[in-house]
């Protein structure tokens, strides 16, 4: 397996596991100010870039792995941009 392909997929294990935690387990009462755009942001940029990697090592070990966690990625990044703007509209 190419480095950069088991750069991406411990990118994107870290990513899942860190929006998991910082959406399942921190209290809403400890945040000051709102982590959705953070979140949002990163995953779509994580998602982006193991797509595109994947896109050019189409033959290597691991890429079909990356090319499918990609759209998971994206899907998380959205709901997590969705939830912002229910955030800011103030209808939670």
């Amino acid at each position: 397996m190419k480095p950069i392909i088991v750069v991406m997929l411990a990118v994107q294990a870290a990513m899942f596991l860190v929006a998991v935690v910082m959406i399942g387990f921190a209290p809403a009462t400890q945040r000051r100010r709102p982590v959705w755009p953070s979140i949002a942001i990163s995953l779509v940029i994580v998602a982006a870039t193991s797509y595109q990697i994947a896109g050019k090592h189409v033959s290597q070990p691991g890429a079909d792995v990356i090319q499918f966690v990609a759209p998971l990625l994206m899907g998380m990044g959205i709901m997590a941009a969705l939830a912002g703007i229910r955030q800011r509209r103030g209808l939670n």
